[in-house]
């Protein structure tokens, strides 16, 4: 009986390996396949300008060198099966090494163009845009070019902007050991920022600019825009509509006594989203020595002029640092900033609290 028994059991799990090696059910049929036709991946159309120097030896487009400004289109491909707030990528869990359509956001292909061919197309796309709408995003540490692209392409696609999208990729060298590297070249990289503004400004027919800046990034363009108070006409500046600084990775105390009051000034709108389990902050506070303003607790940036969002009980990837692409209640949020412009207090997912320094929000639980 008991040679029966192992018998029966090396027969059933021969036919599991059978079933599971050749994809069909134990009753012996196939997979039910779908009826209609495979859905197809969405293609987000990324315009891009970048002071990196093209990467001449792989598939990155672009090296986390130094380089002159370049232009041109990404072609990003959205999986047909993707969800508001996931960022789709290979997973080694699931023994998934390279980018696939139609699991993945993929970099399907880069166009260059010359400055006056992608001023020419962005102006186009602009013009066709509902409120003549432009976005700016800057990226922030440790971002390769493939990386931040397919970052900005999903966040434009979740929020349905209804404008072009522009990213403003700089030399990050896309690795946690390059931070030094990072801060030099993103300190390097503003007065090419500073350029962009002014041609956008003067050759692209916005009515409406929004500005987005992630970790490192927001140094990019809160340095700059204090730069284009300066030089620009008060008409220049109300074509800005909002300034969303998302996890700055920027001295908190001078942030708070320096920066945020400068900004303040143009009348632009800001919005702030800090978190206290953003990791990839705290290591930057050990490593300065000092709160960053995109953390919260008790360094929180609250001032005058600005609305500041603890966004702490988001998720964002492993570091906690990329919750704006990763987290459904902030892409909720941040498009009712987006679509309807509406404040804080307006907001519905958004609850406020009173502070000694003034007033902030968080989530609704």
């Amino acid at each position: 009986m008991q040679n029966k028994h192992y018998q029966r059991v090396a027969i059933l799990l021969s036919l599991l390996q059978v079933a599971v090696l050749s994809g069909c059910s134990l009753t012996g049929g196939a997979r039910p396949q779908a009826d209609g036709p495979t859905p197809e991946p969405r293609l987000v159309d990324l315009f891009y300008i970048t002071d990196r120097a093209p990467d001449t030896g792989g598939e990155r487009y672009f090296s986390g060198a130094r380089g002159d400004l370049s232009y041109g289109i990404s072609r990003i491909s959205i999986p047909p099966g993707h969800v508001m707030g996931q960022h789709e990528e290979p997973s080694l869990l699931k023994f998934e090494w390279t980018h696939e359509e139609d699991k993945h956001i993929h970099v399907r292909d880069v166009l260059k163009l010359d400055p006056d061919d992608f001023t020419t197309r962005l102006g186009r796309a602009v013009e066709a845009s509902t409120g003549n709408r432009l976005m700016v995003f800057v990226h922030g540490y440790n971002e390769e070019f493939p990386d931040a692209s397919r970052m900005v392409a999903q966040f434009a696609e979740d929020l349905k902007f209804t404008g072009p999208v522009v990213l403003f990729s700089w030399p990050s060298q896309g690795s946690l050991t390059g931070y030094t590297v990072d801060e030099t070249n993103a300190q390097w990289a503003q007065s090419h920022f500073l350029e962009v503004m002014s041609v956008i400004l003067e050759q692209v027919p916005t009515h409406s600019i929004y500005l987005v800046g992630h970790s490192m990034g927001n140094r990019i363009i809160g340095n700059a825009m204090i730069t284009l108070s300066g030089d620009r006409l008060e008409s220049d500046l109300m074509r800005f509509r909002e300034i969303i600084m998302i996890a700055p990775d920027i001295d908190a105390d001078v942030f708070r006594k320096d920066m945020a009051p400068r900004l303040a000034r143009t009348g632009i709108h800001m919005t702030l989203y800090a978190s206290s389990r953003d990791r990839a902050l705290l290591a930057s506070k050990a490593f300065h020595g000092h709160p960053r303003a995109g953390d919260s607790g008790e360094a929180l940036v609250v001032v005058d002029g600005m609305e500041t969002v603890d966004a702490s009980v988001a998720s964002g990837g492993l570091l906690g640092h990329s919750y704006f692409a990763e987290d459904r209640r902030i892409m909720e949020d941040i498009f009712g900033l987006l679509q309807s412009g509406q404040r804080a207090d307006e907001r519905f997912g958004l609850e406020s609290r009173e502070t000694a320094h003034g007033r902030y929000w968080t989530f609704r639980k």
